[in-house]
């Protein structure tokens, strides 16, 4: 007993410290040598990496998902409101950050499933994905490539229904719920922006395409779902 609660100490000290002097290393970094402070997203994802995996004791691997989740939503509201290049390292990290989290949040043999910690995890990859898809569309698309092709707007509608469909779909055949719900998150937003964003700036073909292929997609989900049962819920 002892022992363990030795340990416990001693990785808090520890922790502690080496957290607060990457802390300071990163203040110094930005202050001394002028690094740009669009670069922060992509240390606090590095930071976010580092949490999720090293699970520190009596957090129950929550601070890695927790700290995931917060980048992806602080950098998708940065660089919507900012518009820098520079973000789209950070949202890229962050995205690939989201990934590994999830993978880690995974229970170990002899380990029950933490609801909560797959809750965290999968709502990390979705923001993240959907915050870095929406960022990369605006600045190579609208901004870039495809600025006088108004059929890019359909881009981010379609590719998210898709994702959402899948993981629906995913989610149900692997008795995964949170995966399920990740997926309908995918699909509302892809039919908000359908119905709110598209249809009042769409007219005519790409109108009306826009929205009979989306209304297809959810038929078809709609008809693979009731084909096949969901499975047990496995955690």
């Amino acid at each position: 007993m002892h022992t363990t609660m030795t340990t416990k100490w001693d990785v808090k000290v520890l922790g502690s410290v080496g957290a607060g002097l990457l802390a300071m290393a990163a203040v110094f970094l930005w202050r001394d040598l002028q690094v740009p402070r669009e670069l922060l997203l992509t240390v606090a994802a590095c930071v976010a990496a580092g949490l999720a995996l090293v699970r520190i004791p009596m957090t129950r691997g929550l601070l890695g998902p927790i700290a995931v989740l917060t980048c992806a939503v602080a950098g998708g509201l940065w660089y919507g409101a900012t518009k820098q290049e520079l973000l789209l390292v950070g949202l890229a990290v962050t995205l690939a950050v989201s990934v590994v989290t999830l993978l880690r949040s995974r229970p170990g043999p002899g380990e029950a499933p933490d609801r909560v910690r797959d809750v965290l995890s999968w709502y990390g990859l979705t923001t993240a994905a959907i915050a870095a898809s929406w960022s990369f569309y605006f600045h190579y698309l609208t901004l870039g490539i495809a600025e006088d092709n108004v059929a890019r707007r359909l881009v981010l509608t379609l590719g998210w229904l898709v994702v959402g469909v899948a993981l629906v779909l995913t989610g149900r055949q692997r008795g995964t719920p949170v995966m399920r719900d990740a997926g309908f998150a995918f699909v509302a937003i892809a039919v908000g922006k359908a119905l709110l964003y598209d249809t009042m700036n769409l007219h005519g073909t790409l109108r009306v395409a826009g929205l009979a292929v989306a209304g297809a997609l959810m038929l078809g989900a709609a008809w693979l779902t009731s084909r096949a049962p969901a499975a047990s819920r496995s955690a």
